[in-house]
């Protein structure tokens, strides 16, 4: 049985299933896990986790308290109730200051600049020099992830690509950890984000900071950084095979149609692919002078619609990773309600919801629109397995806000 309880009633030997949070702010990196110890519990209490699900068939259960009385006895999330919310828990936790999370992203930018005008001069890039970057990005993402991710979506034309390297690595990186890879693997992982677009360095300026779509032979111009990235690492003789792979596989897609070399299926790496994944989510959630970005809940939605793109298992787990559902998902919410997720928000984790079924009853509801932040979502579902084939039928009438029989 999946029971709801409040961080603080954890208990050695329970097993949660789910945290109620992004990834970002997991401390642990990982979705499930057996509390073995008073320092897990210790672990969660001071991070921005607030609830978790356990799962009394996998650990130690707890005393089931009905639904109703829970929801009257849980702790909201808002700061309306006196208890601290998110944002403040998230200051008062052991890690940098706002600002200094600025001065590391700003150091860290400088150094990616550095590295690509070393490679645009023609000169060596050490990897001494890359080995504490990637380090440094992912001790800030372990203290305060989401101010380091939220600092690299303004990307005007002249640090775009610098800011897009930092981006990757973390997202890559934290992806590594959540696939349960060696912790070395991670680390050579996030090297092989950071480094994925060197090649860039190559490309003449007008090309790389054009305010607009590239066409014809700029396209192309464009699409020789892997393979120059790639000569660009090969030259120093100890760049990891990761990082060789990635930068010249991570546009490449399952179905054989990306480049340069036209790879398909298992013939790309399991690098290659997590890359690929984390290379386009940056890109289309990130906001640029010409462009608006697509929500997390859009750029997931139409990332699942790019058949052939990407590889599906991987991305369902990076999905997953992120803790966000994406546009139009069938979800369940903690009070057992299903509903589809709508955009809105400013935490993409709480989406907005539109209910119109209720789990125990087995029946239809009015449709509402909840605020996740006080219901939070169990887990996405699929709708043909509770509605077979009237699932398309009744998404459509759920999202025109229509009362369902």
């Amino acid at each position: 049985m999946i029971i709801r309880i409040a961080v603080e009633e954890l208990k050695a030997g329970m097993f949660v299933e789910s945290m109620e949070c992004s990834w970002l702010d997991n401390p642990f990196w990982r979705r499930s896990l057996l509390i073995k110890t008073d320092e897990d519990i210790a672990r969660l209490v001071a991070s921005p986790v607030a609830f978790v699900s356990i799962d009394t068939r996998k650990g130690r259960g707890t005393t089931l308290i009905p639904y109703a009385e829970r929801r009257l006895a849980t702790r909201p999330f808002s700061s309306s109730s006196g208890n601290e919310d998110l944002t403040e828990r998230r200051r008062n936790r052991a890690g940098p200051t706002a600002e200094t999370l600025d001065e590391t992203l700003a150091r860290a930018k400088q150094k990616v600049i550095a590295l690509f005008q070393e490679a645009r001069l023609g000169k060596t890039i050490t990897i001494e020099a890359v080995a504490p970057l990637v380090d440094d990005i992912a001790t800030t993402m372990q203290r305060d992830a989401a101010a380091l991710i939220e600092g690299t979506r303004l990307k005007l034309n002249n640090d775009y690509t610098y800011l897009h390297s930092i981006a990757v690595c973390a997202l890559m990186a934290n992806f590594a950890i959540h696939l349960g890879l060696a912790e070395n693997e991670v680390r050579a992982i996030g090297a092989a984000g950071l480094l994925h677009d060197i090649g860039k360095a190559t490309t003449p300026e007008h090309i790389l900071n054009k305010p607009g779509r590239l066409e014809g032979e700029e396209l192309e111009v464009m699409r020789q950084h892997p393979t120059a990235g790639h000569a660009i690492l090969d030259e120093l003789g100890e760049t990891t095979a990761i990082a060789l792979d990635v930068c010249l596989h991570h546009h490449e897609r399952i179905d054989g149609n990306g480049y340069p070399e036209g790879l398909a299926g298992d013939a790309i790496s399991l690098h290659s692919r997590i890359a690929a994944i984390c290379d386009v989510y940056d890109a289309v959630t990130s906001v640029r002078p010409y462009k608006r970005p697509w929500s997390p809940h859009k750029a997931l939605a139409q990332m699942l619609t790019w058949n052939g793109h990407f590889d599906p298992v991987l991305l369902d787990a990076f999905i997953a990773n992120l803790g966000i559902q994406p546009l139009g998902a069938l979800v369940r919410l903690h009070s057992n309600r299903l509903g589809i997720v709508l955009d809105g928000g400013d935490d993409p984790t709480r989406p907005l919801v539109r209910t119109f079924f209720y789990v125990p009853d087995a029946k239809f509801l009015g449709p509402e629109d909840v605020d996740t932040t006080h219901d939070p979502v169990l887990r996405g579902e699929r709708g043909e397995y509770w509605f077979s084939e009237r699932w398309a039928e009744i998404s459509v009438d759920v999202l025109a806000n229509r009362m369902l029989r």
